[in-house]
This record gives structure tokens, sequence and C-alpha cells, in this order.
């Protein structure tokens, strides 16, 4: 295996493009009217974003994503850092900076397609 990344079938890919690249410093590796991949250069991760309904794919890659069932994790050096940046981006923080009992320290956002983004710290 070379590499694995999430493709998320959507229909707002300019908007999950813009999400990740401002506020997570990802970069466009590959862009088209129907498919976007993004690269997060320092860690190597990376994401794909593919509209719904193209008659290139196979049926089972036609529905939209629907909010429910997946989460990305981004684990960080500083979840505190992580989240007073992005707090100043457009990025809609609906879970707050939560240190759990079991030491992990996070928070959570959704991106445009639905997807819910817990940014982690992992306890030391």
């Amino acid at each position: 295996m070379k590499a694995m990344y999430p493709i998320t079938i959507t229909a707002k890919l300019n908007e999950c493009k813009e999400f990740y690249v401002d506020t997570f410093g990802f970069s466009v590796v590959f862009e088209a009217d129907w498919y976007i991949q993004l690269l997060h250069k320092p860690s190597g991760v990376e994401l794909a974003f593919m509209k719904p309904d193209l008659d290139n794919q196979p049926a089972q890659l036609h529905a939209e994503f629907d909010g429910k069932g997946i989460v990305y994790s981004f684990e960080v050096d500083d979840a505190k850092s992580e989240y007073e940046r992005v707090q100043k981006t457009s990025a809609e923080i609906y879970h707050p900076l939560t240190t759990e009992e079991w030491g992990q320290t996070h928070f959570m956002v959704t991106d445009p397609a639905g997807v819910t983004v817990d940014i982690v710290e992992q306890a030391k």
C-alpha cells in the first residue's frame, strides 16, 4: 500500500476545498469540475471530494454523503492553540475545547459536506 485517503462524495466541492485550505492549510494537488484532491504537506494527509451521480462511476458511488457515520480525526500537538487559531477562521466550532476524563483534549467542527472533523491532542 502506498497511500490512503478518504473520498467524500458531495456536490460542495469548492466549499470543501476552501474549508480545508483556509482552516487547516491543505493545498490542491488535483482539481477538475467533478473531483478535487487535497494534501496537507507537513503531515502528508490527503483528502478528496467527488461529485455525486457521475455517469463514469459505479452506482455505489452515486449517492451524496448524508452527514452521518464518519469522523476525520486530525491529531495535533497542541489542541488549545489549534482551537484558538480555528476560532479566527470561518469554521463553526460545534463542540468546544474539552479535556476528556481519559486525558484526550479535542474540539470539533463540521465541513461543508457534513463530515465531523475532530481536532485531537492525545493524552501524554
